[in-house]
């Protein structure tokens, strides 16, 4: 009985650490390499510049667009926060909201870049929801 409170003790102790250890681990770990919490647009922001380099857009066009991509993510926002529309509604309302960003981008964009950006949309969507139906 004497040997089994010594060895219970030790076995209860050995857990105890190492159920400490990833805490241990996680205090050590650097700031720089833990997961920073995003600005509010930096997503946005990160987008932007991604699509300014594939589609090559000059100064003038990424000032037009900015104000305009903003808005289009506002929305975005409301609708996927918006409890009280069903999937399909929210579809319907994406839908909409697409048809009404071409023509703005009609103006700003050139022929080219315009296809550019729509074949990107396109693989955005099929990355986002590859079961979703196509039309």
């Amino acid at each position: 009985m004497k040997t089994i409170k010594p060895m219970l003790f030790a076995a209860f102790a050995l857990a105890g650490m190492l159920s400490l250890q990833p805490m241990a681990r996680a205090a050590e770990t650097p700031p720089a390499a833990q997961p920073a919490k995003e600005e509010p647009g930096a997503a946005i922001r990160e987008r932007m510049q991604t699509v300014a380099k594939e589609l090559g857009l000059t100064d003038e066009q990424k000032q037009q667009l900015k104000p305009i991509l903003q808005a289009e993510a506002e929305k975005l926002k409301a609708l996927r926060d918006d409890q009280s529309l069903t999937r399909p509604e929210k579809l319907e309302k994406l839908k909409t909201l697409r048809e009404e960003l071409l023509p703005q981008l009609k103006e700003i964009l050139t022929p080219e870049q315009l296809a550019k950006w729509q074949k990107l949309r396109q693989e955005r969507q099929g990355q986002a929801a590859p079961s979703a139906p196509q039309p």
